[in-house]
């Protein structure tokens, strides 16, 4: 499933200063006009101050604060209503694509423009920060059993260098998996940067650049030809996704203005949380495949998601001071 993308970055930075783990100060001359905790402030605000209004119109103006709801209540049903047969939509899209042999596929309807299929290559990014060795062990492993892994999957570790020891862990795990995969490399984003926060924004940002120099730069590789992946620590793929992944983005006449984004399912931990929270996870898992599958609504990348290197260099690669 793809998302078109929205807009390209201007290239504009803040001017900041990093100070620790998700903190940064104001740097630089002029000074913001209004404080970055000012900003903040004002999403909660406005919720408080719609939840009060709300309370003394209907007090002072019941029957049209009645209509309000009727209207609001509608349209949420509307909204599930469609939420719920696009679910069901991306269910069987997703049946239907797990019986895919892609290659096979691509053989019979590749179109004249579309890439090589032994051309395409995957960078996997993964930013991680004090991540248990065992979380990035499981990850590691599975992604070793994509398809094709020790031949078309590169693998760029994003430490930080705020972490004691990152180092020896990158190393520890590039001893266990460096020969599962074509290439496996560490990035370790310094601390201190101007511009820049210590967040996975900053630490993916650095590691692309990075690894675009490495690949492109030094050893010659075609940035047209390379998709790169990012995603948390713990992300666990299907089986299939690089497969499918290889087949989606070589066809695409527009491979370089697209996002590819799996339906993103919060049940690896199901039964360690609160009863509660698996309600919630249950129905952000059954909302965030509806946005995907519906062709009304547009789909927006969210956490671990594709794009091409050359997309990615032209944009000016991921805003370096913003968490994620």
């Amino acid at each position: 499933m793809e998302a078109h993308v929205p807009y390209q970055s201007s290239g504009g930075r803040r001017n900041n200063v990093q100070m620790g783990v998700g903190h940064s100060i104001w740097a630089g001359t002029p000074p913001p006009a209004i404080s970055e905790r000012v900003l903040d402030g004002i999403p909660g605000c406005l919720a408080w101050v719609a939840l009060l209004f709300s309370i003394a119109c209907a007090v002072a103006f019941p029957r049209a604060m009645l209509l309000i709801a009727v209207i609001v209540a509608f349209y949420s049903a509307v909204r599930f209503l469609l939420a719920g047969i696009a679910n069901i939509m991306g269910l069987r899209k997703i049946r239907q694509w797990e019986k895919i042999d892609w290659c096979t596929l691509y053989e019979q309807s590749a179109p004249p423009d579309a890439l090589p299929w032994d051309a395409v290559r995957h960078v996997v990014i993964i930013p991680n920060y004090k991540e248990p060795l065992k979380i990035l062990d499981r990850t590691l492993e599975l992604l070793s059993r994509q398809y094709r892994a020790r031949e078309r999957i590169t693998i760029v570790l994003a430490m930080e260098a705020a972490e004691d020891g990152c180092v020896d862990k990158a190393k520890l795990l590039r001893d266990r998996y460096g020969k599962c995969f074509e290439h496996f490399y560490f990035t370790v984003h310094p601390r201190g940067l101007p511009g820049e926060m210590q967040c996975k924004s900053a630490n993916q940002a650095w590691a692309a650049r990075w690894i675009k120099r490495k690949l492109v730069d030094e050893l010659g590789y075609p940035m047209d030809t390379i998709l790169v992946t990012t995603m948390d620590a713990d992300t666990i793929w299907h089986p299939r996704h690089f497969y499918a992944l290889t087949y989606l983005f070589a066809v695409h006449p527009e491979r370089h203005l697209r996002f590819w984004q799996g339906p993103i399912r919060y049940h690896a931990n199901i039964w360690d949380i609160n009863p509660l929270m698996r309600i919630v996870n249950a129905y952000a898992t059954a909302l965030e495949l509806a946005y995907l599958a519906a062709p009304w609504w547009t789909p927006m990348p969210m956490s671990s998601y594709s794009l091409s290197l050359r997309l990615l260099d032209s944009s000016g690669y991921w805003d370096r001071a913003l968490f994620a």
